[in-house]
C-alpha cells in the first residue's frame, strides 16, 4: 500500500508574470527528499526566468523532526547577493528558517506563500505550484518600533502632546 505524500502547495505571484518569468515552472512536481532547488539555473527543479535570482537561490530542505512522522522542511538561502524575506525574518545566504504550516517568503519581488500538508511517505513529497494574478503578501512598508508607547508615557512631554501621539 503506497503511503499519502507530503504536499507543498506553492503560490507564487510576480508583478511581470505576464512576461512569462514562470515559464519553466511545473504545475505539479513530485521529489525525493532531497533538497528541492528554486532559482533560474539549468539544474534548479523550479526555474525562474528573472536576472535578479541566482542560478540557485533557495532551497527547500525536507527532514524529519524527532516524534513527528511527516517531513518538516527548512528554507535555505543559497544566493550570496540580496536577502530574502521569510514570515517576517530577513536571512541572507546560508542562513536557514524551518517553514511553519504556512509560511511566507518573498525575493527578488517574488512572493511566495507554501502551504505544508503533512502525508505520510517519507521517500517523497509533492509540489502543486499556484500563480496568482494579485498579490499574495501586503507587508507595511516601515517597521515596527516602540517609539510610539515611548512617546505616548514620557512624562517629560506636556500633556497635550502624549495626547496627539
Amino acid at each position: 500500500m503506497e503511503r499519502s505524500m507530503t504536499v507543498l502547495q506553492i503560490f507564487l505571484y510576480h508583478p511581470n508574470q505576464d512576461k512569462g518569468i514562470f515559464g519553466d515552472i511545473p504545475h505539479h512536481l513530485e521529489h525525493d527528499t532531497t533538497h528541492l532547488v528554486i532559482g533560474r539555473g539549468q539544474n534548479a527543479h523550479l526555474k525562474f526566468g528573472l536576472p535578479g535570482i541566482s542560478r540557485h537561490h533557495i532551497s527547500l530542505e525536507p527532514y524529519l523532526e524527532k516524534g513527528n512522522g511527516c517531513l518538516t522542511f527548512c528554507l535555505k538561502i543559497l544566493s550570496r547577493s540580496g536577502s530574502v524575506w521569510v514570515n517576517g525574518q530577513t536571512l541572507k545566504y546560508l542562513e536557514q528558517v524551518p517553514l511553519m504550516v504556512v509560511s511566507k517568503v518573498i525575493f527578488s519581488g517574488v512572493q511566495m506563500v507554501i502551504h505544508i500538508e503533512g502525508g505520510a511517505s517519507l521517500e517523497k513529497f509533492a509540489c502543486c505550484i499556484h500563480f496568482s494574478g494579485s498579490p499574495l503578501i501586503y507587508r507595511a512598508k516601515a517597521e515596527e518600533t516602540d517609539e510610539f508607547e515611548a512617546i505616548q508615557e514620557d512624562p517629560e512631554l506636556p500633556q497635550e502632546t502624549r495626547e496627539l501621539n
